[in-house]
């Protein structure tokens, strides 16, 4: 609870500027969608359009259902907003346990009444809550910008989900380097390489292929 505490404290302003930026990024681009496509026949033109170029598909990932308002409001935060969702959370666990550690801060700690793990723990539980509290907010956002229900906390859970699994990854990474620049160097490229095989997986026409589920970002889009 003190370390986690203290994290707290650290991060008061920088984890809130990141959650409400993305919130208010996922909102503004769900208002945005209704008025721009207010019926099933604009969103499906629009919708093939971007199925139809493989650059796009690459970059923002393809569009399962094209007369979904949902699908099309936020199918550019699908793939590349999930991938700074995955890099949020790298940063964030890599921060408060490699940097601390490599700066002196949790050797301070190991010599009082925490064990070693302690560090650690503290910054997964800082990460998964602020990947719930990410996913809570970001499903509001989009009900409140005129998305259906269901379909918001999908997408909340996606951000969420996403979010636990990049702490979960960059909390082995932390573990295995020395330093944290090279935390930080493998973890976002984990983030570019499951975002190389997430896009390589959703060009076929017909649909992703298998490789989609090699790729934590392409576990989000499914």
């Amino acid at each position: 609870p003190d370390l986690l505490r203290l994290a707290l404290r650290r991060d008061r302003w920088v984890l809130p500027l990141w959650v409400g930026g993305l919130v208010l990024l996922v909102a503004t681009s769900a208002a945005a969608t209704v008025g721009l496509y207010p019926d099933a026949n604009t969103r499906i033109v629009a919708a093939s359009a971007v199925n139809e170029a493989p650059s796009l598909v690459a970059v923002y990932g393809r569009i399962y259902d094209p007369s979904s308002l949902g699908a099309l409001a936020t199918f550019k935060l699908n793939a590349m907003g999930t991938a700074i969702v995955a890099a949020l959370f790298v940063w964030l666990v890599i921060r408060h346990t490699r940097t601390d550690e490599e700066a002196g801060r949790l050797e301070l700690v190991g010599s009082g009444r925490l064990g070693r793990a302690a560090p650690l723990a503290a910054a997964l539980l800082l990460a998964v809550g602020t990947a719930v509290l990410l996913g809570v907010l970001t499903a509001l956002g989009l009900m409140a910008g005129g998305m259906p229900a269901v379909g918001s906390w999908a997408f909340g859970l996606m951000w969420a989900g996403t979010g636990v699994a990049f702490a979960a990854l960059a909390g082995v990474i932390a573990q295995l380097t020395t330093s944290h620049r090279a935390a930080l160097a493998i973890g976002f490229g984990a983030i570019a390489g499951s975002y190389l095989v997430r896009a390589l997986a959703d060009l076929p026409a017909d649909g992703p292929t298998l490789w989609v589920w090699f790729s934590p970002l392409g576990w989000a889009s499914q």
